[in-house]
């Protein structure tokens, strides 16, 4: 408990690190707000021209289940970005870390979670009420689909903060990492299907997303929410998305050890 409580205190830190900046709060929930707004729109308007339902069965109402769980999902580890360790290798704060008597990968998933409470509260927020005005969203497709999907979802935040550890560290040997962190993002949105629902690719771009992490990321939670697939395909997703979770954070602490002895601080 001792030591839990000695990480806890680096995410509260986190937390009131994020509320010192409240205009920065203030604009990113504006920008959120045109950007589900937009993709309700974008979607609506999609299948207002579609006779029926799109691939994979979906339907109007699936769709808007579907973003708003894309959406909320996306939203959380944000304030968090690969941007914050390269600044702190770049100007040699690591150095900090690296005197102290913790976890180094412990002590960043403990920094990267502590802004996910007004992340997601504000998120939520936002979605519920876009939601409502386009007519509400379809529930969970049962308890257990419910209870799978909440379970996912952690992994989902999970293998988002394996990814973002991993590209950070690169910024060892790079110094910068803004480039790499733009295109981290960038392929995460096409392949999670934050953007477009993966039963929407051709079938050879869908086998490459189904043997990336990415999909964990968005299209496993929101299509265990739907109830999309039967209880053995969900499980084999799940059990899919657990595996590259772990296998994240396992890389990262590989690359941790090759990053601590390239690391160079005051000339050393």
């Amino acid at each position: 408990m001792r030591a839990l409580n000695k990480y806890l205190s680096f995410s509260k830190a986190s937390l009131q690190i994020m509320l010192v900046y409240k205009a920065s709060l203030a604009l990113n929930l504006i920008g959120t707000i045109f950007y589900v707004v937009a993709m309700f729109y974008l979607w609506q308007t999609i299948f207002l021209h579609q006779a029926g339902s799109l691939p994979g069965n979906f339907t109007w109402q699936d769709m808007k289940a579907y973003i708003l769980i894309s959406f909320l999902l996306t939203s959380v580890m944000v304030w968090y970005d690969e941007w914050v360790m390269g600044r702190d290798i770049r100007e040699g704060l690591v150095a900090v870390d690296l005197a102290r008597p913790i976890d180094f990968q412990a002590k960043r998933f403990f920094d990267a979670i502590g802004g996910i409470p007004i992340e997601l509260v504000s998120a939520l927020a936002v979605g519920i009420v876009v939601a409502l005005f386009f007519g509400g969203i379809g529930m969970p497709a049962d308890p257990a689909h419910a209870a799978l999907f909440l379970f996912s979802a952690v992994l989902a935040t999970i293998t988002k903060f394996g990814l973002i550890y991993c590209v950070s560290m690169l910024a060892f040997w790079t110094t910068g990492v803004t480039g790499l962190s733009w295109g981290r993002i960038a392929i995460q949105n096409i392949f999670s299907g934050a953007l477009i629902p993966l039963v929407f690719f051709p079938d050879w771009l869908r086998a490459v997303a189904a043997i990336l992490p990415f999909q964990g990321l968005v299209s496993t939670p929101a299509i265990t929410y739907l109830g999309m697939m039967d209880m053995p395909t969900t499980a084999v997703l799940i059990a899919t998305q657990a595996a590259w979770a772990v296998g994240l954070l396992l890389l990262g602490r590989l690359a941790w050890r090759g990053a601590s002895r390239a690391v160079t601080i005051h000339g050393g």
